[in-house]
């Protein structure tokens, strides 16, 4: 009994929780669109930055979980991070891209709490990269372009991932609340319409939506708290949009991960040792 309800009480999510590891589904999602990117959008990114990109998120990947658990084992997270980074970055030197890829797994390895690590490990990397070098590294999410076409493939493939990952709710109220405080800069702050809602319709924010959002070992575990979390994104990316700050969502996410995720999981915790302590106490 005590097992049982430590099972369902856990602060992090496991992969042997899934039927299928949603992260293949990922990787899948993320490959398409590396590929898409290059052969048909004609990315700004070249290939180089993509294979350097995945070949330091492995490597690092690699020799830390070696060196943590004592034994190889195939480096999926480093992979689908290495993909990210090449998606999310632009530059026109080839070492910011090794940089970010190595900041990305070192900081999973580096920061952790409660069993996993704190941080979206893209989405932590970007955001040192995007605040100590500006002058090589930025997001150019207008290179997606909004042709309808490739809207449609990631709404539908992201709405998979994340259905696969036990996710979904978290995009959806990212992107209903996203729409809400849209409409309320709008009324109250003149931002003009269709420049509020434009973001809904772009590649760069469905993908943070899809990627970032919903990464499982780094959003909370049970649904309110993650219906929450999502609010509290889309609520800081609005002040950061107000005050007129350059890829809010990247910010966003990591102010609000830094400020709920660590009491998030030490209460859930707390929560898992008392009703353990409950159910195993002798009954009279």
């Amino acid at each position: 009994m005590k097992n049982e309800v430590r099972t369902k009480l856990r602060p992090v999510v496991h992969w042997e929780d899934y039927r299928l590891d949603p992260r293949y589904f990922i990787l899948i999602f993320l490959s398409l669109f590396a590929i898409l990117g290059q052969v048909y959008l004609g990315f700004f990114q070249r290939w180089e930055a993509v294979f350097i990109s995945v070949a330091c998120t492995t490597l690092t990947e690699l020799f830390l979980s070696r060196w943590k658990k004592g034994s190889w084992s195939f480096p999926l997270s480093g992979i689908i991070t290495g993909i990210g980074v090449s998606l999310l970055l632009s530059s026109n030197v080839l070492w910011i891209y090794a940089v970010t890829a190595v900041i990305s797994i070192a900081l999973k390895y580096a920061l952790r709490f409660k069993g996993a690590h704190i941080f979206n490990p893209n989405n932590v990397a970007m955001v040192i990269v995007l605040v100590l070098l500006p002058q090589f590294a930025v997001s150019t999410p207008k290179q997606w372009t909004n042709g309808i076409e490739v809207m449609l493939m990631i709404m539908l493939l992201g709405i998979l991932v994340c259905y696969m990952a036990n996710r979904l709710d978290s995009v959806l109220t990212f992107l209903g609340s996203f729409t809400l405080f849209a409409l309320l800069r709008h009324l109250w702050f003149g931002a003009p319409l269709f420049a509020a809602l434009g973001p809904l319709m772009g590649a760069g924010l469905q993908l943070f939506a899809f990627f970032m959002m919903t990464d499982p070992k780094s959003t909370p575990t049970t649904r309110r708290a993650r219906i929450l979390f999502a609010f509290l994104v889309a609520l800081m990316d609005a002040v950061f949009r107000i005050q007129r700050v350059p890829n809010p969502q990247f910010y966003a996410l990591f102010t609000i991960s830094l400020l709920f995720i660590i009491p998030y999981r030490y209460w859930i915790a707390r929560q898992a040792d008392r009703n353990g302590e409950a159910a195993s106490a002798p009954t009279k």
